[in-house]
């Protein structure tokens, strides 16, 4: 049964042609994972599936019977279901109190609140920690029916997928499988139209080179010499007219098989995207802020409890915490600057990457929105946008017409562009193609500039942090070391105090062991002869499981 079906459908930005598709279609029970680079159209398609924008040719069917989950949703309402609640063990608060992640899960139960034959999920994953990701994997894996599920978490798409749909340039290609699968034949793919390329051209040049020696052949033919009698100038005109027209049949048939030669494009590079991020003004101070003894209130909920630390320079640090812990409440804590504990140095300039992208104005264009707060000439900031993948007059979209992923890339050229020497930045690898987040990566990694960084992205964490602050039971624990150093001293310490335990366990068991030598050493009644017995080979069993 056919639950989506697209007919011949194209549409159109201006005179751009951002979706062209010939047919596609869904069916029950179908677990597709729709990928491609940011602005490929991916939001685009799915905005036109669910009617949110008008498409200008083919048709659209769409089942009644489907959920939604979206990248941004009016909330407050959702959070008086009490059914949703129930689902989500939500709190007795107001959407703008929530974190990302809790806004996010609030989506996915109002999406499983009634059975549909079909979910629609727009990067269900961003914003929520390793944990609740587990348990909305555990719930698509239960669910009986289709999805079609836009998602750069390549994990996420490994456990949930049975099909990969490619949306490049508004087209789609089909891959069976899940996305391992989707990233192996897509390699093998490309290497396949490289290989035809390249005898299509070696052929071609062969043809080519072959088509001018006969030519020149033909050219070369020399005409009659002047002493030669008319009888044999004839004839050797008449030599010199069959060779030049073997020549010419030569030159017409290599013509024809370059003409059938079935012309192959030559591959499309992958986009490389650049940032790069200039170094603000430098800071002599040891501490950039110091909190000391705060106490974090978030309606009437206590979310740290009189904790004490200091954000070093040129610290790269990684704010760890589950959804709802505190993260971003602390961070906007240090960006309002009006509490008494909390110190900011006063040559600090703090540029903050917000998950929600407030700094961007909707109705003005990606240059409008960065021209606004830079210092640099529209020609600098044409060649920054031009690194990250914004091109000729791709400068002049509004921000609404973007999707997620583009406005991240140009919420943070506008911060790096911005005048300052303290990234904050609150989960900035949402939405993010691959070949983004490893340029993002690499720019983090190659900058002076010390960082305070919220990310569930534990891979990219690991790769550019080097300071570890994570908010656990209301109290803060500090790590100076990578991501991987931190997990592995945790684990170490869970070894230690296992250990410990386990040779305080054997202590207790050995004292009982003596005590009951003892026992039945004294013991004259044989019942209880037999019951210390018993005891005393449980107890050495026990000792013996230990020290193995």
């Amino acid at each position: 049964m056919q639950l989506v079906m697209i007919d011949k459908l194209k549409k159109y930005y201006s005179d751009k042609l951002v979706l062209d598709i010939d047919k596609f279609e869904i069916l029950e029970n179908e677990k597709i994972g729709l990928v491609g680079s940011n602005g490929a159209g991916k939001t685009t398609l799915i905005k036109a599936l669910t009617r949110q924008i008008e498409i200008d040719e083919g048709q659209i069917y769409l089942t009644n019977s489907y959920s939604y989950i979206t990248q941004s949703e009016d909330l407050d309402f959702l959070l008086e279901d009490n059914k949703i609640k129930s689902m989500l063990k939500a709190p007795d608060k107001f959407a703008d109190y929530l974190s990302g992640g809790e806004k996010v899960k609030l989506r996915i139960a109002n999406a499983f609140k009634e059975e549909k034959k079909l979910i629609i999920a727009d990067e269900p994953t961003a914003n929520l920690d390793k944990e609740s990701i587990n348990i909305l994997e555990s719930m698509l894996k239960k669910y009986n029916g289709a999805m079609l599920l836009v998602s750069h978490d390549r994990n996420f798409l490994d456990v949930l997928c049975n099909r990969i749909v490619e949306i490049d340039n508004g087209k789609l290609s089909v891959y069976n499988g899940n996305y391992t699968s989707y990233t192996h034949l897509k390699s093998k793919e490309r290497e396949r139209e490289k290989f035809e390329f390249e005898q299509y051209i070696s052929e071609k040049k062969r043809l080519e080179s072959a088509k001018i020696k006969k030519i020149n052949s033909r050219d070369n033919i020399k005409k009659a010499p002047k002493r030669m009698g008319n009888s044999e100038a004839r004839l050797h005109k008449m030599g010199d007219q069959r060779g030049k027209k073997n020549l010419d049949g030569n030159v017409k048939s290599i013509q024809s098989r370059i003409d059938k030669l079935e012309v192959k494009e030559k591959p499309k590079d992958i986009a490389e995207i650049k940032i790069c991020i200039k170094d603000g003004l430098e800071i002599v101070s040891k501490n950039l802020i110091e909190v000391n003894n705060f106490t974090l209130l978030a309606q009437r909920k206590k979310l740290l409890d009189n904790v004490s630390f200091k954000i070093k320079r040129n610290k790269k640090i990684a704010l760890l915490g589950e959804n709802g812990c505190g993260k971003t409440t602390l961070i906007k804590e240090i960006l309002r600057n009006n509490n008494s504990s909390i110190r900011t140095n006063p040559k600090v300039k703090i540029g903050y990457f917000d998950q929600s992208q407030e700094i961007l104005k909707e109705d003005k264009s990606i240059l409008d929105n960065i021209k606004v707060s830079s210092s640099f000439n529209e020609t600098f900031i044409r060649i920054n946008l031009n690194l990250f993948g914004f091109k000729g007059t791709d400068v002049h979209k509004k921000v609404n017409l973007l999707s997620g992923g583009e406005k991240v890339k140009v919420a943070l050229c506008k911060i790096i562009l911005d005048d300052n020497n303290f990234l904050v930045l609150d989960e900035p690898t949402n939405y993010l193609d691959i070949t983004s987040l490893q340029a993002l990566e690499e720019a983090l990694r190659n900058t002076e500039k010390t960082m305070l960084i919220v990310s569930h992205d534990r891979a990219f964490i690991e790769k550019v942090c080097d300071y570890v602050i994570e908010i656990k039971n209301l109290k803060i624990k500090e790590f100076n070391g990578s991501y991987r150093e931190y997990m592995e001293s945790k684990n170490n310490k869970k070894l230690t105090l296992a250990c410990n335990k386990k040779n305080e366990e054997i202590l207790i068991l050995e004292n009982k062991q003596s005590q009951l030598i003892s026992m039945l050493c004294l013991e004259t009644n044989a019942d209880k002869k037999v019951e210390y017995e018993k005891e005393y080979y449980d107890v050495l069993a026990k000792l013996k499981e230990l020290r193995e």
